[in-house]
């Protein structure tokens, strides 16, 4: 399946794809527009979420393989592939399936851990939500649990920024995602395969992958580098897309 993508930057410069967070779409990818305009910006949708039309049911492999396909269509044989949180799950399954098609890779406020059983069923519990109540019922909550406290309590427009992107999914899309998150494989072990430069970066407050998760990605990936993002929660891009940008942009110099 082709994905809708979201093109910026320069179409002359190194290709970086950015995979969204759930139950957001590549409109979460906005903070980083400035930081990298010297990149082709390729920011995709998942399936059911901004423009990309939902395709029930997906687990993270059809993601993947989406992702190759729209790659392939676009002319681009490799790049540079980050995605935060869904995105990341993402990110490593694609960089384990097709390894030559990463330059390099960003993992944000991920895991490579499968869901724990305790976790798979908040998941369930979630898509009971989603069903009786709709996607803002889901969204409040979530929001509030995913970002850091000051930010919920103090940035109204950063809430209301997610917020938005979050409640223009139907309530379908959210319920699949649920569950293709929910199935997702576990992907500890094919950490230590990652030969490729390899940025790690987590919000300091982040509640939903705490920053332990990061440092032991970090420790089984050879070379790789972490970056906490101070003053952020599992939004870390948005939440404090300062220092999210300069550690990006210096560890792309490098790449």
């Amino acid at each position: 399946m082709k994905l809708a993508v979201r093109e910026s930057g320069s179409t002359k410069g190194l290709p970086i794809v950015l995979i969204h967070a759930f139950p957001l779409s590549a409109q979460m990818w906005e903070p980083q527009a400035k930081a990298l305009e010297s990149y082709r910006v390729l920011a995709p949708d998942l399936r059911g979420f901004g423009d990309t039309p939902l395709a029930p049911p997906w687990f993270i492999e059809h993601a993947v393989d989406d992702l190759a396909q729209t790659l392939s269509a676009l002319g681009v044989e490799s790049a540079i592939v980050a995605g935060l949180s869904m995105g990341g799950y993402v990110a490593l399954r694609f960089a384990e399936k097709y390894p030559g098609r990463v330059r390099a890779l960003v993992l944000c406020d991920t895991r490579a851990e499968a869901d724990a059983n305790a976790n798979k069923v908040k998941r369930a519990a979630a898509v009971d939500v989603v069903r009786r109540d709709g996607v803002g019922a889901f969204v409040g909550p979530f929001l509030k649990d995913a970002l850091a406290p000051s930010t919920w309590n103090h940035r109204p427009e950063i809430v209301s920024f997610l917020r938005g992107i979050a409640e223009k999914a139907s309530a379908e899309a959210v319920m699949a995602a649920l569950a293709a998150l929910a199935a997702r494989g576990d992907m500890t072990g094919s950490l230590s395969a990652i030969k490729v430069p390899t940025l790690i970066l987590v919000g300091e407050q982040d509640k939903i992958t705490p920053p332990a998760l990061s440092e032991a990605m970090t420790a089984r990936i050879s070379g790789s580098q972490l970056k906490v993002i101070p003053d952020a929660g599992h939004f870390s891009n948005v939440e404090n897309p300062a220092a999210f940008n300069e550690a990006l942009a210096g560890f792309l110099r490098r790449v």
